[in-house]
């Protein structure tokens, strides 16, 4: 997330004596600090990050624990560890950069372990219950507190935006949706944003990155209840979905219903700890029923319906992406200082010109060294484009039916040859890309099995990369369900829709990243198989591409793709 709520490391140094005195004066050892909003969301806002008020770093997942001496431990993943380094200036912030394969939440409790800690506080608003059960196991003393604690303590900003509601036409519609999953005196708690969205199919744009809105949701097979902010627009009316405007913090204190609800269920990873409490006030902890993971294996698999919002979006983001390659590249090669900035924002046009209603994250605008930085979100306006290196670029948008896109592609800026290096790397991602792409597999078959193929040619090439292969796209760029991973036990079914994005990254270097999103779908030829439809269509550079390099089934497979981009006029030249 390119950040645009900005704290000079003065302020942040001074949030962190603040809260080190609130825990020294009420004899608890240290705070956790979730990125998270109330929502448990991905894509929070900086204003609603308490992680970010303690550390300065702006990427979009992180984990702080915050000690009474004023120590604060950052824990970052691989797609971090430079851009903590480049952003992170607060004095006492010491940035824990885990190993991949290591969840952050473990790492966490390991240095809580090995510090020996006692007692601990946390904000309920924005800490997932799961993380308190297992802080609860760890600890003598949690002390759980709400984000007013923080707000008395520290000058703590709300993010607000204006938004109207609109329904998605086409769609199974939200009452059958419902009774699909519900029985009679059965009902369903959410604050997954991308769940409400599927289940009530609205869209809202309320927040960055997202289409979808701030909510609560409680759904019974009578109808939706529905919490949104009060400055949110609503201009139609829908007999299955009764609207709130109120304070949706709150919204848990006060749902009604006249149904005997005997079945509530909650997904354990996405309830926060003061809406857990609030709900086993009002029905009774015996009746709520965990449900791991939600609703979100429901809606990563896709339906007709929904492909062919999915199918129109990603010919308008192929075409985006195509003409800002081409932009930058003709801007080069005519002799006009172009920087990142540059770049970023004439992405936002072009993607604007296609009708989007907005990006579906931050683009990533790399060039030179900076390709190399996994989340690259600080493009600069000093960067320029410069001759014989290589320029990422890894951008999405929302087009009408309000579902993600996401593509990654790298291109060589330079009037003369690339560089052995260069086309080495380029060449090993492509390999990984097509390998995974054209995978041949039964249903059931596991992530981790799909990252390996896509892995192995980069292994075999003396590289690796810090990141999962793939992960689910859907209403949000990053959707459950699905995942690409070496740690990856999720099934593939068909209608499966993700991303494949191998990478090499060389900091001091530079970096390639070649991601295209595709749907499982059964085999053409072979019974009871499964593989991948690409539905990113986009050339590659072949200036990067050493052929030499590849298998004569591997050159097949680029020739094939190409040769389908060609018919869309898609092809990068």
């Amino acid at each position: 997330m390119r950040n645009t709520f900005f704290l000079e490391k003065e302020v942040i140094e001074q949030h962190i004596l603040e809260m080190s005195q609130f825990l020294k004066k009420n004899s608890i050892d240290a705070a956790y600090i979730s990125s998270y909003d109330i929502f448990m969301n991905e894509y929070v806002p900086m204003q609603e990050s308490l992680r970010y008020y303690f550390s300065g770093f702006s990427g979009s997942v992180a984990e702080v624990l915050l000690l009474a001496n004023g120590t604060c431990h950052l824990f970052v993943d691989g797609r971090y560890h430079e851009q903590a380094d480049i952003e992170v200036e607060a004095e006492g912030v010491v940035v824990e950069k885990c190993p991949y394969g290591q969840s952050l939440i473990d790492a966490t409790f390991e240095k809580i372990e090995g510090l020996g800690l006692s007692s601990l506080w946390l904000d309920g608003d924005r800490t997932p219950l799961g993380h308190l059960e297992r802080f609860k196991e760890s600890l003598q003393t949690v002390e759980v507190g709400t984000t007013d604690t923080i707000r008395n303590l520290i000058s703590f900003s709300s993010f607000t935006k204006e938004a109207t509601l609109s329904k998605i036409k086409k769609l199974k519609s939200s009452k059958d949706k419902v009774r699909s999953i519900l029985k009679e005196g059965e009902a369903l708690w959410l604050n997954s944003l991308d769940s409400i969205s599927w289940l009530t199919n609205l869209r809202g744009y309320g927040l960055p990155f997202q289409s979808s809105f701030m909510a609560r949701c409680f759904a019974t097979r009578d109808g939706i209840e529905l919490a949104i902010p009060n400055h949110y627009l609503v201009d139609f009316e829908d007999s299955f979905i009764n609207f709130h405007k109120c304070n949706i913090d709150s919204f848990s204190k006060e749902i009604s219903s006249s149904q005997n609800i005997t079945k509530l269920y909650y997904d354990p990873a996405l309830i926060n700890v003061t809406d857990y409490k609030n709900l086993c006030s009002l029905f009774g902890s015996e009746v709520l029923a965990p449900l791991s993971g939600g609703i979100t294996h429901l809606h990563a698999l896709k339906t007709e319906q929904e492909l062919e919002y999915i199918d129109a979006a990603f010919e308008s983001g192929d075409r985006a992406i195509l003409n800002s390659l081409n932009w930058l590249k003709n801007s080069f090669h005519k002799g006009e200082s172009v920087s990142e900035l540059d770049f970023f924002h004439k992405t936002s046009e072009f993607y604007e010109l296609e009708g989007s209603k907005g990006q579906s994250f931050g683009t990533i605008a790399g060039f030179g060294s900076n390709s190399s930085i996994i989340h690259y979100s600080s493009p600069s306006a000093k960067k320029l484009a410069t001759d014989g290196e290589i320029a990422l670029m890894d951008s999405g948008g929302y087009f009408e039916g309000g579902f993600a896109t996401d593509t990654t592609r790298t291109i060589f800026l330079g009037k003369g040859e690339a560089s052995d290096e260069q086309k080495k790397i380029y060449t090993l991602v492509l390999k990984g890309l097509l390998n995974a792409q054209n995978a041949v597999f039964p249903e059931g078959t596991w992530g981790s099995q799909i990252d390996a193929l896509a892995r192995t040619p980069i292994l075999r090439g003396g590289y690796n990369y810090a990141h999962g292969t793939g992960h689910g796209v859907g209403i949000n760029v990053h959707e459950g369900g699905l995942r690409f991973s070496p740690t990856s036990s999720i099934a593939l079914k068909e209608g499966h829709l993700g991303s494949i994005e191998p990478g090499i990254y060389i900091p001091g270097f530079g970096g390639v990243r070649l991601e295209n999103i595709a749907l499982v779908v059964k085999h053409p030829e072979f019974e009871n198989m499964l593989t991948f439809k690409p539905v990113v269509w986009i050339g590659f550079d072949h200036a990067l591409i050493e052929k030499s390099m590849m298998t004569e089934e591997e050159m097949t497979w680029l020739n094939e793709y190409e040769a389908e981009c060609e018919k869309r006029g898609t092809l990068f030249s």
